[in-house]
């Protein structure tokens, strides 16, 4: 392995890992397609270590949820779980059985999960996986404190933004987020949270309304409708601070908010850490077609934060993302830019045993699709981002 002068990059890592992430309902089989990408380009071997995940204990889960919640979603389901015996079983399972529980539709309901929230095969490990991914990135900051260089700990299996504290929601079972950011206090008295997704990352910001030592940051689609229908600009407060968007953001607006609006409250409010949800779902790419953000967009966000918080120590987090592919290529795009590694380049995605699923993209990492921006209006006119800008920072 390979150190880099000026950062030292960690990356969380593990084939068995993705296997179990693979089986959450939203994004079946979308983290193997992430590390395999990354394994494919060899950024692995570039990164100072690969970060031992253990899977979080209950404990750890009810330093910030409540335990009958966690109980809930901890317990043996063998109406779920019998008979599954390899991970074709298992997605085929989902796929013709994904309803079925032994619990009382009143406990689901109370939970949240029904509807686009059901108990899936190995919901407990994933819960405790999923949470011990980001409490180990966590701790591997802070034992990297006294290194005079800038840490960064990659993590695509986190960023589950939209948890409650007793409840489900959004397609994340669990705030691994929130129990991250409760042990980075412990050694570093400022963070400040950025969310990136399409989504207004309303469970984070709830967690920390009353904080003094923690400030949530969201750019987010907002419209009447729109999914979780949190997140105005009016709604911001000392703690947390919303930034709604409109229909067709594009990347100069982007990185507009990025340049105008965030940089200036990072730097007013002085953080000691960093945590930055990296949702892919604002892709031009993406289902959602709401957004018009480009992959290089998303790497130049993340490039530009980094430089301008040199030495803050930050943990990079994923999130939402529903064009799986898309998602691998912008993700193993922002590792190669965080290794601060050459560019990718045109020729082919590298053989790789999940090379198949770019077959449509003509095995190629780069396409007219992820490069030239959708004909999409940007609504977020520059007098509307200003405004947003002054409401915000004045």
């Amino acid at each position: 392995m390979t150190s880099n002068r000026e950062r030292k990059v960690w990356l969380v890592q593990s084939r068995e890992l993705s296997i179990i992430t693979d089986l959450l309902p939203s994004n079946i089989g979308r983290q193997s397609l992430v590390s395999s990408l990354i394994e494919a380009y060899e950024l692995d071997s570039l990164c100072e270590g690969i970060v031992r995940v253990y899977a979080a204990t209950k404990s750890e889960l009810i330093s910030y949820h409540d335990k009958e919640f966690i109980n809930f979603l901890l317990k043996v389901r063998s109406d779920v779980d019998a008979g599954i015996e390899n991970l074709e079983e298992i997605k085929q399972y989902i796929e013709e059985e994904m309803t079925k529980t032994d619990d009382s539709l009143v406990e689901l309901e109370k939970f949240g999960l029904l509807h686009d929230c059901y108990p899936f095969p190995f919901m407990g490990d994933y819960v405790k996986l999923i949470a011990g991914t980001t409490i180990s990135s966590v701790k591997t900051l802070i034992q990297a404190k006294n290194y005079d260089t800038h840490n960064i700990v990659i993590n695509w299996y986190g960023g589950r933004h939209h948890c409650h504290k007793a409840k489900v929601a959004g397609f994340c079972y669990v705030n691994d987020i929130v129990l991250g950011i409760q042990i980075l206090r412990k050694s570093f008295s400022r963070v400040f949270y950025l969310d990136l997704d399409l989504h207004h990352g309303n469970g984070v910001e709830n967690a920390y309304r009353a904080s003094k030592n923690v400030l949530t940051c969201s750019i987010h689609r907002y419209d009447i409708g729109f999914y979780p229908g949190s997140g105005s600009l009016k709604d911001s407060s000392i703690s947390s601070v919303n930034i709604p968007t409109k229909r067709g953001l594009s990347d100069t607006s982007m990185m507009y908010i990025i340049k105008d609006i965030v940089l200036p409250l990072i730097e007013r409010f002085d953080p000691q850490a960093l945590v930055i949800q990296t949702g892919c779902d604002g892709l031009s790419t993406d289902e959602h077609n709401e957004w018009n953000l480009s992959i290089k967009c998303m790497g130049s966000v993340i490039n530009h934060l980094l430089k301008e918080t040199k030495n803050v120590p930050t943990l990079i987090l994923g999130g939402g993302g529903y064009n799986h592919t898309e998602t691998a290529k912008c993700w193993t795009f922002i590792t190669n830019q965080i290794l601060q590694n050459e560019e990718i380049s045109n020729k082919p995605i590298p053989e790789h045993e999940h090379l198949d699923a770019y077959e449509k993209d003509g095995f190629q990492f780069w396409t007219n699709d992820n490069t030239i921006p959708k004909r999409m209006k940007d609504e977020n006119t520059t007098e509307y981002l200003q405004q947003m800008r002054d409401y915000i920072l004045n």
